[in-house]
């Protein structure tokens, strides 16, 4: 089996630009941003969008032997503290989600509005969070992070069937076995925090590489990918059958240090007035408690330690004060504008280089970036001249090196301010990429 496949397959665009509804097909009755499909591609294509990049509901929609299990019991992550969070409480009031219907429903919508999806899988990472049946995350949860790989290999390849079954598969514009799979939690860590030993990591590449392999076996006509939270990532990790890198860059997510700072670190007292350094300005006057985030998890799987603490520094911003806030990160951005260009040109750089030594000829993509806002209340994003003038430099270079497909920024769907706020910014760059 060749390494990668040279090119696109022709039913494909020539450059995809990805939207990221995360959590689109958990949507539940009466109805989140994304209940209708019909709606949502429209809306999609008003803006430019030509692909679509969400959880695919592995592991979750169909059991080991490929059988669909019926609705799923969504609930909120965080019940009580995420309607003010980007990207979290987004998917109607809960209840039974049949996923496979949802998926479905979105491939007939993407296919009457051609676009196309990415498929991928968030499970160890976020997606259990929406899931209020305690016993299959458990469940999951046991299967030995050796088997993981495969286990959800299997389960993408149940879930490609179903499309085949209905002539839907060629709304696939590529597949992956899992987001970040250079920073999994059970494998290095982000950060290699984890510090497994060098066999312990080429035996999770193997693994990886066996998983795709089996894909591919199954499905030559569908390109899979390796996904990494970092363009600066381990290449030791890299499969050596990857057909797609798709790398993330979150370059200017650093700005944010300006209200995270240490309080996003397990260990420090929120409460204490000297953590909170200019924060003390801009707090509700009677802020939630970080133990009230952490309990609203009672009795479910944790979340990882810095959620809870980005819920709670988000959840907890005074609205009415969120002006005054956008204009300090405005200052910010003026001051640090040079530097992000420069990380932008760097970070194409590094691309290149790990592309032409490990997957030579494999299509690029740029999955995710280039910060994550946690608020919804916080918009200088959105209101700033000198930050749409940082991704249209951006999109210009991603063109440059040849990329076939980019996020625009991380916070895109329509559950987002941005949707309704900035869609003939969105529309622009988006063109600016494809070459129209």
């Amino acid at each position: 089996m060749s390494s990668v496949v040279m090119g696109i397959p022709k039913h494909l665009p020539k450059r995809l630009s990805i939207s990221f509804p995360i959590f689109g097909i958990y949507d539940t009755p009466p109805g989140g941003a994304y209940h209708n499909w019909d709606k949502c591609m429209r809306e999609h294509v008003e803006r430019g969008f030509n692909c679509i990049r969400l959880d695919d509901g592995a592991g979750l929609m169909h059991d080991e032997n490929g059988i669909p299990r019926g609705p799923t019991n969504i609930i909120s992550p965080f019940p009580g503290h995420g309607k003010t969070i980007r990207q979290l409480d987004c998917t109607g009031n809960g209840g039974g989600c049949d996923l496979l219907a949802r998926l479905v429903e979105l491939f007939e919508a993407a296919a009457s509005h051609n676009v196309y999806i990415i498929l991928s899988s968030w499970y160890y990472l976020h997606t259990f969070w929406y899931c209020g049946d305690n016993e299959l995350n458990e469940s999951l949860h046991r299967i030995q992070p050796h088997e993981r790989f495969m286990y959800f290999a299997k389960a993408l390849d149940f879930i490609i069937c179903e499309l085949k079954s209905r002539n839907l598969a060629d709304r696939i514009a590529f597949a992956e076995i899992f987001n970040e799979a250079d920073g999994l939690n059970f494998i290095n860590g982000y950060g290699a925090s984890n510090q497994l030993g060098k066999d312990e990591r080429n035996r999770f590449r193997d693994e990886h590489a066996a998983a795709i392999g089996y894909l591919r076996s199954k499905h030559p006509d569908i390109l899979f990918a390796y996904d990494t939270y970092t363009p600066f990532t381990d290449v030791e990790q890299m499969p050596d059958n990857l057909q797609v890198w798709n790398f993330h860059s979150y370059f200017m997510w650093d700005i944010y240090a300006l209200v995270e700072s240490r309080l996003l670190q397990e260990g420090t007292d929120v409460t204490d007035p000297a953590e909170l350094g200019i924060l003390k300005d801009f707090m509700n006057a009677h802020p939630v408690p970080l133990a009230e985030i952490q309990k609203s998890r009672e009795g479910k799987l944790p979340a990882m330690a810095d959620w809870y603490r980005r819920i709670w520094l988000y959840r907890n911003l005074d609205p009415a004060k969120m002006p005054a806030l956008e204009k300090l990160f405005e200052h910010k951005l003026d001051d640090e504008f040079d530097n992000y260009k420069q990380k932008i040109c760097e970070m194409l750089e590094c691309v290149k280089k790990v592309s032409e030594e490990r997957c030579p000829g494999a299509p690029l993509v740029m999955g995710e970036g280039v910060s994550y806002c946690g608020s919804k209340n916080l918009l200088w994003e959105e209101h700033s001249e000198k930050y749409w003038e940082l991704l249209e430099f951006a999109v210009q270079n991603y063109k440059k090196a040849g990329l076939w497909g980019c996020v625009l920024r991380t916070c895109c769907g329509p559950e987002d301010p941005v949707w309704n706020l900035a869609p003939e910014k969105l529309v622009r760059l988006n063109k600016l990429f494809q070459g129209s």
